[in-house]
This record gives C-alpha cells, sequence and structure tokens, in this order.
C-alpha cells in the first residue's frame, strides 16, 4: 500500500504532484486500484512536509550521531535548533525541557509551518555540506527514488 495525493480535475483524479505520480507507477497499466479518498480542508502544502519528513529519515539514516539516529530524533532536535518551541518546563530535578511546537494544521498557519522547514531544510542540507539547499532538496529526491 502507498499514500499519494491526488486532485479531481473535472470527472478525473490525478496525482497531485510529479512525486506523486510516480509512486503510483509501481501498479500495472489497468490495474484496479482501491483508494480512500480524504479531503483536505487547510492548504498546507503536502509536498513541503514530506520533504520535511524524508529529510529527517534521510539525515538519521546518515548516523550523524546517537542523538539523531532516528527520524524522530532528527525531527525533535530540529525543531529545537530552529526555536521551533512552544514552552518550557523544570522537572522535579530542575533540569529544563523544552516542548516544541506541533506541525498539525489546528496549532500551526500554513505561513509559520513554511517558515519553520524552510529553516529546516537549510539546516539539514548544511549538516550534510551542501550551501544550496535546492540542491539538497533533489539529492533527496533522487535518494527517496530509489
Amino acid at each position: 500500500m502507498i499514500d499519494i495525493a491526488m486532485c479531481r480535475k473535472g470527472g478525473l483524479y490525478v496525482p497531485f504532484s510529479e512525486e506523486d505520480r510516480q509512486a503510483g507507477l509501481v501498479f500495472p497499466e489497468n490495474k484496479i486500484l482501491v483508494a480512500k479518498i480524504t479531503g483536505a480542508t487547510n492548504p498546507r502544502s503536502i509536498r513541503e512536509l514530506r520533504c520535511y519528513c524524508g529529510s529527517c529519515g534521510y539525515i538519521a539514516n546518515q548516523d550523524f550521531n546517537p542523538n539523531m539516529n532516528t527520524k524522530g530524533k532528527v525531527d525533535h532536535l530540529t525543531r529545537l535548533e530552529c526555536g521551533f518551541v512552544e514552552d518550557t518546563v523544570f522537572d522535579s530535578r530542575g533540569i529544563l525541557h523544552w516542548i516544541v511546537k506541533s506541525l498539525k494544521i489546528e496549532n500551526c498557519e500554513q505561513p509559520e509551518a513554511h517558515a519553520f522547514i524552510a529553516q529546516a531544510l537549510e539546516k539539514h542540507a548544511a549538516l550534510c555540506g551542501i550551501h544550496d539547499v535546492d540542491e539538497y532538496v533533489r539529492n533527496l529526491k533522487q535518494y527517496q527514488r530509489m
């Protein structure tokens, strides 16, 4: 099973992006496919979110250090590095902890999410020694196709 984003154009359902179109090519032509369709109510960019999540996975697979060896750890540390923090709290030992913001549509408007993702991709690219974010995203797409 794969997830791809689609949009309706007239009486047809077409892939939302080139990446979604290519992902759907794993099925043979004329094969009947079953789809569960839900609508998006906010203009959140699926492409941006997928790129960010893919980047977190890519960084985790690079095995830079034990604090960044899972997608979840990379995501959390990236939010901290970018200051994408909702609040702080002290535990019973007096240690400060940061509560990172959520990217859920209910908690974060699109302009704020876009700014965070752009900054996060810059940091991820720099971590890989790439200074051009567009080049990093192209490399990331190649990696995800493998």
